[in-house]
């Protein structure tokens, strides 16, 4: 073999091997994973929980709340968040709407605290805080489509108890308009997503009112997940804390 043949193949046999490295299923999360209940309301509600091998003491959480017709689950394989809390050693809770949704829609301000989802919020960080040592100034909510708009419906309602939030591909509840949270706020949205418009409008409602908020568009994507962007997220995140 000539020495120009032998660069070529060895060359081919390079690209070859690193396709099948590419190929290779990747090393599974380091979490424990576990579903559980409560009960809230005469109502059996569901939650998924991602627990690191190497969880701190106290530790950060992060609830999850899945779009419209997803589940926990769903959630936990489109986003792959799991990956995230097992690197950053924060506790990841997925809790479970009722009928696959949020109730975000047509919500009445001046009711927040009767929202039933609200009220699993209330009861689920509580039985997370008897469940975990939990860092009470590090209590994060990220959330896609119906699930980006029911987390920043709770940082109105729930302002004093989280840090920050990130909505991806979901704009926030109109009915909301007079409510000003302190609650750091960034937005993920595709270039393409049909609700582009209306997360960049919240952007500017938000400084508006003098708000921390960032926004994110993704070119090129649609209604869905960016997963490249868990590392943003976390990062907004986990640099804010509130001061209790």
């Amino acid at each position: 073999m000539n020495r120009r043949r032998f660069i070529a193949a060895f060359a081919t046999a390079a690209v070859l091997v690193a396709i099948a490295f590419l190929l290779l299923p990747s090393a599974p999360p380091a979490v424990d994973v576990s579903t559980h209940s409560i009960v809230v309301d005469a109502v059996e509600r569901s939650y998924r929980v991602a627990q690191p091998h190497e969880l701190s003491d106290p530790c950060p959480v992060v609830f999850a709340f899945h779009g419209i017709g997803d589940s926990a689950d769903s959630m936990a394989t489109y986003s792959q968040l799991d990956r995230l809390s097992s690197k950053q050693n924060f506790l990841l809770v997925y809790p479970e709407g009722l009928n696959a949704m949020w109730a975000a829609i047509d919500v009445d301000p001046e009711t927040l605290d009767a929202n039933p989802d609200v009220r699993f919020f209330d009861a689920l960080l509580e039985h997370i805080a008897s469940q975990y040592v939990i860092d009470r100034e590090r209590i994060y909510l990220i959330g896609m489509s119906n699930g980006a708009s029911f987390v920043q419906l709770l940082a109105n309602a729930r302002s004093s108890d989280i840090a920050a939030v990130v909505a991806c591909s979901g704009p926030r509840p109109r009915a909301l308009n007079d409510c000003q949270p302190a609650v750091p706020t960034l937005l993920i949205v595709g270039g393409d997503d049909f609700a582009a418009g209306s997360v960049q409008s919240d952007l500017e409602y938000y400084r508006a009112a003098g708000h921390d908020a960032q926004l994110i568009v993704v070119r090129g994507l649609g209604h869905e997940w960016s997963r490249p962007h868990n590392a943003d997220a976390w990062a907004f995140m986990a640099d804010r804390q509130l001061s209790l």
